[in-house]
């Protein structure tokens, strides 16, 4: 009896314990994330916001649809100055029947021909640019292929997973509905031609794309025992539209030319990320072959599954592979504070066969302490030779 009481009273005094420290520490909570970037004071507003550089058609071709009174027209680009674009009128080049597209033009001239053409030049307003190429309905997506994002976000090896959604116009607007609204910048790889599983002889144009993601959905879902797995991402990811940038580029040299370039991501003007596809871990290569890897493994979906989109026949062409984005993202991983807090809320509501749960406690700190983006935010993405994403984020 008397090793039962003193059970009794250490049990007693733990549980004591433990709900006061429970008390203190739910009655705290986290700084808002910051991004590293933010110290740089770096703002992107004048002719910053209107302009890029082009790249000669001798290192790239560069491609705009425009919407004009006779129809959708098609411009080889050659300027992008002061929120205008100037071309050369192409559209006559596509001896296709059906809307002027530059992929479809590539595949029937080849680059030389399209690069020599010459004719009648546009200037047209920014605002009249139209999504670039005519895209496919799935994706393959890259995570953790920057070094420094899979630090902030403790993911120890880069992963593939299908991203279900067409691309958008450049200046749609990005619900943030109940979610966590995040913001990604990403390099996309557009598949010029069906990809085989070695793509060093395959052919792809470059796009300034976005991976807009629900935060809450994601680490509601996530395969907490194997966050590589890729699992939780799909659908997080496919409820927000994806944007991708004005224009559409061919270069010469694939591998030589998307290495040098540099992206950066804006909140409200303030710099935010600042990706240098040099610095991924994977290169195309190793991202088709990896995606060739999985093209059989089912995602959860919704109620169901989805797989990444490779037929027997390959990677179709139009597919974009997102390349990944790098670090500075408003997520931040559960703090040990709030796992404690949260697994013992979890305990307490007696849901244990919900063990995620124990997430929501750092849900409710970011979603109090506006972390994440939000209604009248402004989220722009800039790359010289790939142009700009300016996307208004709404209720």
């Amino acid at each position: 009896m008397r090793i039962l009481k003193i059970l009794g009273a250490a049990v007693g005094g733990l549980v004591v314990l433990v709900f006061f420290s429970w008390l203190y520490a739910s009655g705290r909570t986290e700084p808002r994330s910051q991004s590293p970037y933010a110290a740089s004071n770096e703002r992107v507003e004048g002719a910053r916001l209107h302009t890029v550089a082009i790249a000669p058609p001798q290192e790239a071709l560069t491609f705009a649809r425009v919407k004009t009174a006779s129809g959708l027209r098609l411009l080889r680009v050659e300027k992008y100055e002061n929120a205008q674009v100037t071309g050369v009128d192409i559209t006559g080049m596509q001896r296709q029947s059906g809307v002027p597209d530059p992929i479809a033009l590539w595949s029937e001239s080849g680059y030389d021909s399209i690069a020599r053409q010459d004719g009648q030049r546009l200037t047209v307003p920014v605002d009249q640019l139209d999504l670039p190429f005519d895209g496919t309905a799935t994706q393959i997506a890259m995570g953790a292929t920057y070094p420094d994002h899979a630090t902030e976000a403790t993911l120890k090896n880069p992963f593939v997973f299908p991203k279900l959604r067409h691309p958008e116009r450049w200046n749609a607007a990005i619900p943030v509905a109940k979610g966590l609204l995040d913001y990604e910048i990403e390099l996309g790889f557009v598949a010029l031609r069906t990809v085989q599983g070695d793509a060093r002889g395959e052919a792809f144009g470059l796009v300034l794309a976005s991976d807009y993601t629900d935060r809450a959905m994601l680490m509601r879902e996530i395969d907490l025992a194997d966050t590589a797995s890729g699992q939780g991402y799909a659908r997080s990811k496919s409820v927000v539209p994806m944007p991708v940038g004005t224009l559409f580029v061919i270069p010469r040299d694939l591998r030589s030319f998307y290495k040098r370039l540099d992206l950066r991501l804006y909140v409200n003007g303030q710099l935010r990320q600042i990706a240098l596809p040099k610095n991924l871990s994977w290169d195309i290569d190793q991202m088709v072959k990896e995606a060739f890897k999985r093209r059989d493994v089912p995602f959860a979906f919704a109620d169901g599954h989805a797989r990444l989109p490779i037929p027997d026949a390959g990677i179709p062409a139009r597919t974009i592979i997102l390349s990944g984005t790098t670090d500075g993202v408003a997520f931040r991983r559960p703090t040990g504070r709030q796992i404690f807090v949260g697994v013992i809320e979890w305990i307490a509501s007696l849901r244990w066969s919900q063990p995620r749960l124990f997430v929501e406690r750092a849900l409710t700190e970011a979603r109090d302490n506006l972390s994440y983006l939000q209604p009248g935010d402004t989220v722009v993405m800039r790359a010289d030779y790939l142009g700009f994403l300016v996307n208004p984020i709404v209720p």
